[in-house]
Formats: C-alpha cells, structure tokens, sequence
C-alpha cells in the first residue's frame, strides 16, 4: 500500500486488540514524524508518542478506546495552529495506515491539570493500534462521505483536481460532520469550511483541525505538489462558509513569487 492508497484504505479504528505495535514499527514512526511538512513552519509544535498507561495517566477521554498507543499534539496558540495540527496529525495517521497499523482522532479529551504544566497548549490526540475489527476499505464508495457535487460549490474547472477533490472529500471530519468546501478557478482549489448550526468556539476548533485534515489529504494525493496559502482575493463562498485556504500547484507558485 502506498500513501496515496492509504486515503482510500483508511478508516477509523474504535476498538483494538491487546496486541502492542512492534518497536521497529514506533521507531519508524517517530523517524517519520521529524520529516513531516507542517502546514505554517512557523508554528512551533510538539508531538508526542504515549503508551496507554501513560496517557491515560496525564490524559481524560470522554469517549472509550482500547488502542495501546496515543499521539498528543500540542502547539502555540497562533493564527493557523488548528489547521496545523490537522495537517500533521492525518500524515501521521496516512502514514500508520499504509503500515496496516489502525487509527482514530481523539475529539473529546483534555489534559488532566496536574500533568500540564509548563507544556505547549494542548491540541489533539489520536489513538493507534492493531484493529479488532475495521477492514480497510477497498473503494472510495465504501466510505460514508457526501458526494462530490455536495462538498464543491460549482463546476469543476480542471478533469486534473477530481482525484485531490476526492482525497479532500475522503478526510476524517468530527463527527462525522465534512465541513469542508472547495470552489476551484484554472488548477486552484478555494478551500472553505462551513460553520456549524450552532456557533460554539469547541465545534469551530474541532472543523478547523477537519480543513487541516483535509488538507493533508490533498497534499499526499497530489504527490506533495500542492502549497496552501492564503489569499486576499478569492471567490465569494455560499452563506456561513469561511475561507481557509488556497492550494496551488507547486510550480504555478514558484512562478508567481
């Protein structure tokens, strides 16, 4: 399984075995989380790998998983570091699943007080292990997403954009709920995230991380080509969406800066 493949195949993971991830596998992992390309390299992070002893330990999860192993991402608090961590965690998450290893994004959890000191914010978690029962999922209609014609607001462009639509489409969201929305021009790809019913701060956060993901998705899909920036001008989105970013062909940006 490559990468690519991996935002097909991946799904997530809600009960596993007693089974512990094989060192070489962790020392893989940790080899891999020093090379990721952050969304804003500006944005200090700090990721951290933890048993389930030691995270349930220094942690609180509202919802019940039996994974033996947890990334924490923490992070300074600055304009972007949601999508930040977003963007980080789903390559880590893709990377996991091309080693047939099963993950899930941890939405309600918090540090337990005592154990916070003196630590970057804390941002989110995911939780990793052997699957008890999650079979990889052999195509993209496997997967409980909106169609495509849902999440793009018009007509597509460019025939090119359709495989990183379907990767931004295919991204785990909170709850389940797909936030994001694209409107394309030429070989851009406008990204928005639409606000939820209810305008609560925890709901915002947790979308923000979903474009992040999103985002992380369309970048493995288009072999790391794609930069994300933000633009002044770009096209007017429907009602209650917000512009996040816009992603561009790698050499269309060189050319232009």
């Amino acid at each position: 399984m490559t990468r690519k493949d991996a935002i097909v195949a991946r799904r997530s993971v809600r009960t596993y075995t007693a089974e512990p991830i094989k060192d070489s596998v962790l020392a893989e992992l940790r080899k891999f989380m020093g090379t990721i390309k952050p969304l804003h390299s500006s944005i200090k992070t700090n990721i951290s790998i933890l048993s389930r002893e030691d995270f349930t330990r220094k942690y609180r999860s509202f919802l019940s998983h039996n994974a033996q192993h947890y990334i924490v991402i923490r992070s300074v608090e600055k304009e972007g570091y949601l999508e930040n961590a977003g963007f980080i965690g789903q390559q880590i998450i893709l990377f996991l699943t091309e080693q047939d290893v099963g993950t899930c994004w941890l939405g309600c959890c918090k540090p337990k007080a005592a154990d916070d000191a003196g630590q970057l914010p804390y941002v989110a978690a995911i939780c990793f292990g052997r699957s008890d029962n999650a079979p990889r999922r052999l195509s993209p209609e496997e997967a409980n997403r909106k169609l495509l014609h849902e999440v793009v607001l018009g007509k597509i462009s460019s025939p090119e954009l359709l495989p990183l639509l379907d990767a931004g489409r295919l991204a785990p969201s909170a709850m389940n709920r797909q936030p994001v929305r694209y409107i394309t021009e030429g070989t851009n790809i406008y990204v928005y995230r639409k606000r939820p019913m209810v305008a609560l701060k925890y709901m915002e956060d947790l979308n923000c991380i979903d474009v992040g993901a999103a985002l992380a998705n369309i970048f493995i899909a288009s072999d790391q080509t794609r930069v994300f920036v933000k633009e002044k001008n770009f096209p007017t989105p429907q009602a209650n969406c917000v512009y996040e970013y816009t992603a561009l062909d790698a050499a269309s940006f060189a050319e232009q800066v």
